[in-house]
């Protein structure tokens, strides 16, 4: 077989993939936006068997050789299909299939557990709900693993060839650093927008407008309302982001969907040639998560950011906008204060929410830390890493969806975004223009054009150190992170 025949064998199959994947992702979507909660036994049984067959498919012996041919192509999207097809199938054959619909299976029943439970304060429900889940994840981890640490198994899953011992002192690094700058920094910014009422339904509007000016093409794509913010690409043509509504406070959809935004633009500035290719996403979700939170803290954080949306805001809600200008809104978004909510917090605090997660959900899947202890461990560590409580049991070790999901090794790759999105931004003004003056004179549009030409049309051709060294023009650090805290939460 030669190497053009190998493709066409090769392409067909991941085809295949792609599609069994985009077939559950419009069933999770379904759930996680519109879903009855009375069909939550029959979702899971949907997403257990189509996951059953993705992993059937996977395995296929019949395109072995084609795969072995192609990983030494002088194509870079020949070869990197080539590679993660390999990588995926070698984790694929440890794990078996049966175990593979089970974890499906029993988290889309956890889901729908948690958010009945989250939304009444009902910690024991939730336990309940993850304890079996964790148990199938603890197993799926030993049996990746093979003889190595179980949690490093699940990071790998998110994070290609890192370990905990890789993350954990960058994680402990970052969590002494930030600390003083907590002390310091609390009650930098300003107070809260006033108490007003910000109707849902306008809010939604808005979302689909900011999302429009950040570049989202809804052509290919749509802004959907969920209790937790998410992006999801169903296949080509089509990627769903979504955000909370919040009625009180307008400053918490706004920035999730900054924070989607981000995702949801990676995932349209895939070449789409390759997106029915293993070469076609991202290389990890460090990488992912740093365009998110580029958009989210250095973009939706800038001054001429609020320049354009408050008048959005005006429009849309006269009586509650009444007064406030661009200024008011941004001091309310930078306010450093200890908060219970991860998503919602300062940038200055958020690592630490991250910090407390990856040491819990590596105590579970050690066994050091038992399901039922959780809420205590959460609590106790929220304490003393951030210095409070959770406000409600809501805010406490349920108020993710990621442990409810099964989604367990994910949560550190929200620190490596922030890294990156610190150094992508540096780069971004080096080769564009500082934020402010650039989204002035030319809006938002050229911040996307330098991550199109510098991280999405890359697809998964290159790891994610290789491919942020190369847009950035450095080693992961913490400094840009670092003087990015220091610049824009200072005291006035």
């Amino acid at each position: 077989m030669n190497e053009t025949a190998s493709w066409a064998t090769a392409c067909e199959w991941m085809g295949t993939l792609a599609d069994l994947q985009g077939a559950s992702a419009v069933l999770e979507w379904d759930r996680e936006t519109i879903m009855p909660s009375g069909a939550a036994e029959a979702r899971g049984a949907q997403l257990s068997t189509l996951a059953g067959l993705h992993h059937r498919a996977l395995l296929d012996p019949s395109v072995g050789d084609a795969l072995e041919q192609l990983l030494e192509s002088g194509d870079p999207v020949r070869a990197a299909s080539a590679h993660e097809a390999q990588r995926e199938r070698s984790r694929a054959e440890r794990v078996p299939e049966a175990l593979v619909r089970e974890l499906t299976e029993v988290s889309s029943r956890s889901v729908a557990v948690w958010t009945d439970a989250r939304e009444r304060g009902d910690v024991a429900a939730f336990v309940e709900g993850i304890r079996p889940l964790v148990a199938l994840t603890r197993e799926q981890a030993t049996c990746l693993a093979h003889g190595g640490d179980p949690y490093d198994a699940l990071i790998d899953l998110y994070e290609p060839g890192t370990t905990y011992a890789d993350l954990q002192p960058v994680l402990d690094d970052l969590a002494a650093r930030v600390a003083p700058l907590v002390e310091r920094l609390a009650g930098a910014g300003g107070p809260a927008l006033p108490e007003r009422e910000w109707d849902g339904d306008r809010q939604m509007a808005l979302a689909s407008a900011l999302a429009d000016q950040i570049g989202f093409d809804q052509s290919r794509g749509l802004v959907g309302r969920t209790a937790h913010p998410v992006t999801m690409g169903l296949g080509a043509g089509d990627t769903r982001l979504s955000t909370r509504v919040d009625v009180a406070d307008p400053l918490s959809s706004i920035m999730a969907v900054m924070h989607e935004g981000g995702h949801a633009l990676y995932d349209q500035g895939i070449p789409e040639a390759w997106r029915r290719t293993l070469a076609g996403d991202a290389p990890s979700l460090g990488a992912h998560e740093s365009q998110s939170r580029f958009w989210e803290n250095h973009i939706g954080r800038s001054r001429a950011f609020w320049e354009v949306v408050a008048p959005m805001l005006s429009e849309r809600f006269p009586s509650s906008s009444a007064g406030l200008e661009p200024d008011d809104y941004l001091r309310a978004l930078n306010r450093v204060e200890r908060t219970s909510r991860r998503v919602e917090s300062d940038e200055v605090t958020y690592d630490l929410h991250i910090v407390l997660r990856a040491r819990l959900e590596r105590a579970m899947i050690l066994g050091d830390l038992d399901v039922t202890d959780l809420p205590g461990a959460f609590d106790e560590g929220l304490h003393d890493l951030v210095g409070i409580s959770p406000a409600s049991p809501a805010e406490g070790a349920m108020q993710d969806i990621h442990w409810a999901a099964g989604i367990i090794g994910y949560f550190p790759t929200y620190t490596l975004g922030n890294l990156y999105a610190a150094q992508l931004a540096d780069a971004a003004e080096r080769s564009v223009g500082p934020i402010d003056e650039t989204i002035r004179a030319q809006g938002m549009a050229p911040f996307l054009h330098f991550l199109r030409e510098t991280i999405h049309c890359h697809g998964r051709t290159m790891s994610t150190p290789d491919l942020m060294r190369q847009a950035a023009g450095s080693d992961l650090s913490a400094e840009p992170f670092i003087r990015h805290l220091e610049r824009t939460y200072a005291p006035q």
